[in-house]
């Protein structure tokens, strides 16, 4: 097992992931200006282009070292991101350079083993990163995260440059394959905002589990391996092996994303462990056909994901995780080289001592288990039930308005300055691609000191955040109705505990956002007030999208709620969008029992596309 080949698989995935992801915000950012339809084909554009590279630069350039000139293009995109900040052109050109490396390392080498511990090795030091920022890629964040990240790059191109193993005698394995396991790995298999999302485990903790299964995967791959020839990849069966790796894969994903509490870590660790062997399997295939397909085979499946909550695709978006797996399955069936058949399996491998990588990469285990051990607990704070603040904001994924990129940073700073003793936030992301991956409900519950209850909606990586130090209890959180959609909505309700005994209930939500759809916001309104005991002192408050004077709004106010911003005299003050405010979307109503002492629009606040909102309220 060669440790040059190896690191440098290894460094290329982490780096490549991390580019992977960026580009989803800043897709997303294009959309506004030209439309979804238009970005989606921006995006096919760019990541055609890695497939394309793999067949032709070999091709052109001939005897050139082709792995260093790619490493040179991805180099200098980097650096350039890192010193002026990510944008979409050096986030895609990066990404495509990395994906070529990736792929060209991986046709060329001649050992399919290594390539896939190489892989494994580089998603323990990706999640190793990323326990560190708290799910906030260094790519984005600030001036220290960005330099020892680019030290990584540098490494990188020094392994380049001292060239990879000797090729093997003609360019092999199924590349296309590895398309699609980045792209189960930026949904799934890398995303702890995911998996802390769908269980309800703490990020940190789910963070050790799926850096354990990666070291358990790349003992798998290294122990099923069998006697045969370099390129012998691990399967007690030619046919068998890949059957079951399929199997696993797709039975795996749906128990991840159809499932809840520990059941989604297990999901995971099934579909991680079945992935490992179906892309030894493919890496090791006879043939290249395909290759063009790579970067396609990455961006489809991420795409159609996300394109599914604006533009609904007539299946749950989920089966198209499943149909990747299956095609990555299908990827790994077959009988490979130099197998020679049969069941024959060295038993002396299974109880062979660990690899020396797997003890090194085991340290990053120590990365999650400090950041657990150092999360702020903060004490319950009893508020008098006079004067509280409640601030109310959307959030837009954590995703800066202006430029695309990912910035819980922001909000926490936003939110900080304020210091409101309860906060709510709507389309809060934790592991949405056009968020960047990030979980910012973890980041801001740790940046703030202050413990988080949170509401998933549409497919649990979206949805509705409450903040706060006070105690809570009670909580509910459920779906709203879905109506004209096109995407599923969800509120939640909490008791927060008082001075005197005394106790408010809160309600945050937000109801669908195209302007035609009054009879679905109407709907949603109803259940939403079929929640409240109209005896305890309640607050609604959220992005509701429609504006004063329409039918929603008297659908408050006939049942007795009061509009915070009316009562006290902001009827005028725009909440959205930030750039050029020109309506009022965001509400804070308030039952009879509740007093409105203060009202502000914190226009100064442009990290979102709206402006936060913040209600001091008085129990009469």
């Amino acid at each position: 097992m060669s440790r040059k080949t190896l690191a440098l698989v290894a460094l290329l995935f982490a780096v490549t992931a991390q580019l992977l992801r960026a580009c989803g915000p800043l897709l997303d950012q294009v959309a506004g200006p030209v439309g979804i339809v238009n970005a989606a084909l921006i995006a096919l554009a760019i990541f055609a282009v890695p497939g394309a590279l793999v067949l032709v630069l070999p091709r052109v350039l001939g005897r050139f070292p082709v792995l260093f000139a790619v490493t040179i293009g991805l180099v200098l995109a980097w650096c350039a991101a890192a010193a002026f900040g990510p944008s979409l052109a050096l986030a895609a050109a990066g990404a495509v350079f990395g994906m070529t490396a990736l792929a060209l390392v991986v046709r060329q080498a001649a050992d399919a083993v290594t390539v896939t511990v190489g892989l494994l090795a580089g998603g323990v030091v990706d999640l190793a990163v990323r326990s560190l920022t708290v799910t906030w890629d260094p790519t984005w964040g600030q001036l220290p995260h960005r330099t020892g990240m680019t030290a990584l790059v540098v490494a990188i191109f020094i392994l380049a440059l001292r060239g990879a193993d000797e090729p093997a005698p003609a360019p092999a394995g199924r590349v296309w394959a590895l398309g699609g396991y980045l792209a189960l790995w930026t949904t799934t298999l890398g995303n702890p905002a995911f998996a802390a999302s769908q269980s309800g485990v703490a990020l940190q903790l789910c963070l050790a589990v799926l850096i354990g299964v990666l070291l358990v995967a790349i003992e798998l791959v290294r122990r099923l391996t069998l006697h045969g020839g370099t390129n012998a990849i691990p399967e007690p069966d030619h046919w068998v092996a890949g059957s079951a790796a399929l199997a696993g894969m797709a039975g795996g994903l749906a128990l991840a994303w159809w499932g809840t509490g520990p059941w989604v870590l297990l999901g995971i660790a099934l579909t991680q462990l079945s992935a490992a062997v179906a892309v030894a399997r493919a890496v090791a295939a006879p043939g290249n056909s395909g290759a063009w397909a790579y970067g396609l085979v990455w961006v489809l499946p991420v795409l159609l994901f996300q394109v599914h909550y604006d533009m609904p695709l007539p299946f749950d978006n989920r089966w198209l995780l499943i149909a990747l797996a299956v095609a990555v399955g299908l990827a790994g069936m077959g009988r490979r080289p130099f197998h020679p058949g049969g069941w024959r399996v060295d038993l002396r491998a299974v109880v062979a001592r660990p690899a020396p990588v797997t003890g090194v990469l085991a340290l990053a285990l120590l990365v999650p288990a400090l950041m657990y051990a150092t999360r702020p607990v903060t004490d319950p704070v009893v508020a008098s039930a006079v004067d509280v603040q409640v601030l109310s904001w959307n959030v837009k994924y954590g995703r800066d308005d202006a430029t695309g990129q990912a910035d819980p940073r922001q909000l926490a700073e936003a939110i900080q300055a304020v210091n409101p003793d309860v906060v709510v936030l709507q389309e809060v992301s934790r592991g949405w691609a056009i968020g960047g991956g990030v979980d910012v409900a973890e980041y801001l519950s740790r940046e703030l000191g202050m413990p988080f209850v949170w509401s998933p909606a549409a497919d649990g990586q979206f949805g509705n955040l409450l903040l706060t130090r006070l105690p809570v209890s009670g909580v509910r959180t459920g779906s709203l109705p879905y109506g004209q959609g096109p995407m599923g909505r969800s509120y939640l309700k909490a008791t927060l505990g008082l001075h005197g005994g005394r106790s408010l209930d809160v309600v945050t939500a937000h109801l669908t956002h195209r302007k035609p759809n009054t009879p679905t916001r109407l709907a949603q309104i109803d259940e939403l007030l079929a929640k409240v005991d109209p005896a305890v002192p309640t607050l609604v408050a959220g992005d509701f999208n429609f504006w004063p004077s329409w039918p929603e709004q008297r659908s408050f106010t006939s049942a007795g709620w009061v509009s915070a911003q009316d009562a006290t005299g902001h009827g005028t003050a725009w909440t959205s969008p930030t750039d050029r405010p020109t309506n009022r979307v965001d509400w804070v109503f308030g039952s009879p029992q509740i007093a409105f002492t203060d009202f502000a629009v914190l226009d100064q606040v442009t990290a979102s596309d709206h402006f936060p909102v913040l209600a001091t309220i008085t129990l009469r």
